[in-house]
This record gives structure tokens, C-alpha cells and sequence, in this order.
């Protein structure tokens, strides 16, 4: 079996109630569906879809999420382990 690893993720509880609703049509459990998404990106180098601005304004509102992206883009967020990885 391969390695893996725990990923941990914050998520609005609405939003993922709907998601996981959406993904048990398709059998899927939220696992199988991350790593689906995550085999995506790598067959694709990239996002497997398209943003738009329309779909991106709520999380670009979030102040803490701008200064996440802002200290990434400096290079100010590394993570070694998933130890490391705020909750």
C-alpha cells in the first residue's frame, strides 16, 4: 500500500454538508474525493477547472485569507510535517 498522510482542512460546515451530499450520488467518500481532485491536478500540472471571479469573491473578502496569500507569495509559509499545519 502506498504512504499517506492526513490532510486536514477548515471548511463551512454548509458547504461541505451540501458537498458530501453531492459526493454520496456518486459514491464517493470526502477521502476518495480529495484524492480524486488531487490526481487532477497532477494529470493537469494545474487547477483541473476554471476560476471565476463570480466564484472566488467570497473567499478573496476573507482578510485572513488575503494575508495567507500575501505571506505566501513572500515565500513566508512553509510547512515540513502535517504537524505543522494550523487547525
Amino acid at each position: 500500500m502506498a504512504k499517506t498522510i492526513l490532510l486536514r482542512a477548515r471548511v463551512d460546515v454548509a458547504r461541505k454538508a451540501r458537498a458530501e451530499k453531492i459526493l454520496r450520488r456518486y459514491g464517493l467518500t470526502p477521502a476518495q474525493a480529495i484524492n480524486v481532485f488531487y490526481a487532477k491536478v497532477n494529470e493537469t500540472n494545474g487547477l483541473p477547472f476554471d476560476l471565476r471571479p463570480s466564484e472566488t469573491e467570497d473567499l478573496l473578502a476573507d482578510p485572513e485569507f488575503r494575508t495567507y496569500l500575501a505571506r505566501l507569495k513572500a515565500g513566508q509559509v512553509t510547512y515540513r510535517n502535517s504537524d505543522e499545519i494550523p487547525a
